[in-house]
């Protein structure tokens, strides 16, 4: 049977499949597989979150102007 989701075939060094295969025994995750979907999601998370601090300090930094000035 056909899967809906995409395939992504990926290879890594034997210290980053120690380190996997390490975080699936203490986490007890069901495959290798569903672990690195898992810290995939996070990493995205992660750097959406970076990407959103640094444009909420950008605006910070813009000068302001009042609803007064803006409306009347």
């Amino acid at each position: 049977m056909a899967t809906l989701k995409k395939r992504i075939n990926l290879s890594v060094d034997e210290d980053t499949l120690s380190a996997l295969e390490e975080i699936k025994k203490i986490t007890k995750s069901l495959s290798l597989s569903a672990l690195v979907l898992e810290l995939t999601k996070e990493a995205i998370e992660i750097r959406e979150d970076i990407y959103f601090a640094k444009l909420a300090d950008k605006r910070e930094k813009e000068k302001t102007i009042k609803h007064s000035e803006v409306w009347g």
